[in-house]
């Protein structure tokens, strides 16, 4: 059994684990589960993911309670349902559920129906319009289908927003090489509310678009989406950059007694700061790649915005439970070279 240390990285290192764990057959122990975060241990929205995973394969759990902070993880053969609901209970991130059964559904050997209710866009998490804009394209390129709906969003402090996501068996994850992004060909955005005045989104997206144009960056569309139904009041806004071979992006979300202004500057500064690192690869995007281009078969090579404190403890992981091997040259930006673990599906293999 391989021990983890869980205590400088949150959610992540937990979450991580146990999908590597799934996907080796190596059974884990993970100790100090967020023991530097102000309330250590398993919160609702961790305990799911470790559910989720151990339900993926067959799993014998230890542990899994709220406040826990140590569990003990032994899989068994991955054998996903063909129709899956998840429902987080409270208003924490889907999209990180969605990140810790996610490779297991790209190694599985059937195409998955997947629901997930809670929260869509969170503070501290990617958004549902990240993933699909940002991460998903890139894991197509590496030989992983995923499709993405947007049912209703999900704000705090209630949730209750839906996705649904349908995933097609990878057999193996192809290594990706992504050093240079190429031209520029547009910049645009989605400026979003629910249960609030319409003129919200719009101003958000103006000052975004202002913003941005006073730093050089001529913003060519941004959709305004009021329409979709939540049971809390929210809003946010993202912005993107897209270039011939990369698309990064900065956002922000909205919050009781912030202008909507405010958001959009945010946003902007967000997208400002990743295109002047000159990187493919944006500082979020640096993170979530790591799990993807550890399982995969070959060398990658990607430069990212910079070197988070999450992208180190997220090689960490990597490199202790399946062994991919990675090295790091600089810091803003940072070249991220790996040589995966190679894992296939059963069907392949």
């Amino acid at each position: 059994m391989i021990a983890i240390d869980g205590a400088q990285g949150g959610g992540q290192i937990l979450r991580t684990a146990v999908s590597y764990s799934a996907l080796s057959g190596h059974a884990v122990r993970i100790v100090n589960i967020r023991g530097a975060r102000p309330n250590p241990g398993l919160r609702p929205q961790h305990l799911l993911a470790v559910n989720a995973t151990a339900a993926l394969c067959g799993a014998r759990i230890a542990g899994a309670r709220l406040g826990s902070t140590e569990i003990e993880f032994v899989p068994g053969p991955i054998a996903p349902p063909a129709a899956w609901r998840l429902d987080v209970g409270t208003a924490g991130s889907v999209m990180l559920i969605l990140q810790a059964v996610l490779s297991c559904l790209a190694l599985a050997d059937a195409a998955v129906d997947l629901t997930l209710t809670g929260g869509t866009n969170n503070p501290w998490a990617p958004t549902f319009e990240y993933l699909r804009y940002i991460l998903l394209p890139v894991l197509d390129t590496m030989g992983f289908r995923v499709e993405a709906e947007l049912v209703s969003r999900g704000f705090y402090p209630k949730g209750g927003g839906e996705i649904r996501v349908r995933t097609q068996p990878a057999g193996r994850i192809r290594p990706i090489t992504l050093r240079d992004r190429g031209a520029l060909k547009r910049v645009w955005g989605i400026s979003y509310s629910s249960n609030l005045p319409e003129h919200i989104a719009q101003r958000m997206a103006w000052t975004c678009r202002e913003q941005l144009g006073r730093a050089g960056l001529k913003c060519d569309e941004f959709t305004v989406d009021t329409g979709r139904r939540a049971a809390s009041p929210g809003c946010g806004i993202i912005a993107f950059a897209e270039f011939e071979r990369a698309v990064i992006a900065g956002d922000a979300l909205g919050e009781r007694g912030k202008p909507a202004e405010k958001v959009g500057i945010e946003a902007a500064e967000a997208l400002l700061r990743e295109f002047r690192s000159g990187a493919p690869v944006d500082t979020h995007l640096g993170d979530q790649l790591v799990p993807w281009v550890a399982l995969a078969d070959g060398e990658s090579t990607y430069v990212a915005a910079r070197r988070s404190d999450h992208l180190i403890s997220a090689i960490g992981v990597a490199q202790q439970v399946i062994g991919a091997q990675f090295e790091l040259e600089g810091r803003e930006p940072v070249e991220v070279r790996c040589r995966g673990a190679g894992h296939t599906s059963r069907r392949s293999s």
